[in-house]
């Protein structure tokens, strides 16, 4: 009995713990990352915005559903390791830079990833920079302390070359 009483108050007090650290966390973030591809900055635009293609270079994502357009702003549901989110297009300026935002404010998290691609040599320079916001207490401090907020980047610039036959050398901003 003692020892249930003891793993109990221990349970209780991590719990109470990580409320709290998770309180004392900023609810916006922002993480990026960068890398040098060989395909033209036209090459690599193509393959970000044909949303609809990801799931053949992307292992997270099991498939992906065009949902119509809001204000103008094409918008989109993935389905993948992530669960199901709905994002929307708001900015598309081909070769140079793709806005996409999570478009379900019911979710414990939100923000838009940034991509910027530049011409580097022959090939392209690209950077994803995610500006997050992670509303929930226990996910916050997950995110932080256990997660990071660099790994869905990474994840995605590894996919984004290999999708070219290319080895991602990674950098964090």
């Amino acid at each position: 009995m003692k020892i249930l009483l003891v793993v109990g108050i221990t349970i209780v007090a991590a719990v109470g713990i990580m409320w709290w650290l998770g309180t004392r966390l900023p609810i916006k973030h922002r993480a990026g990352v960068a890398v040098d591809l060989r395909q033209t900055p036209e090459a690599v635009f193509d393959a970000i915005s044909d949303v609809v293609a990801t799931p053949q270079w992307r292992k997270d994502v099991k498939s992906v559903e065009l949902l119509p357009a809001d204000n103008g702003q094409p918008r989109y549901r993935e389905a993948g390791s992530n669960g199901v989110i709905d994002y929307r297009i708001e900015l598309a300026e081909r070769p140079r830079r793709l806005v996409t935002r999570i478009d379900d404010p019911s979710l414990p998290f939100g923000g838009s990833w940034t991509f910027t691609i530049a011409p580097k040599g022959e090939g392209s320079h690209v950077e994803i920079v995610e500006d997050g916001e992670i509303r929930s207490i226990p996910f916050r401090f997950l995110s932080h302390y256990l997660f990071g907020y660099h790994g869905t980047l990474e994840t995605y610039a590894n996919a984004l070359a290999t999708k070219s036959g290319e080895q991602a050398a990674i950098q964090r901003l």
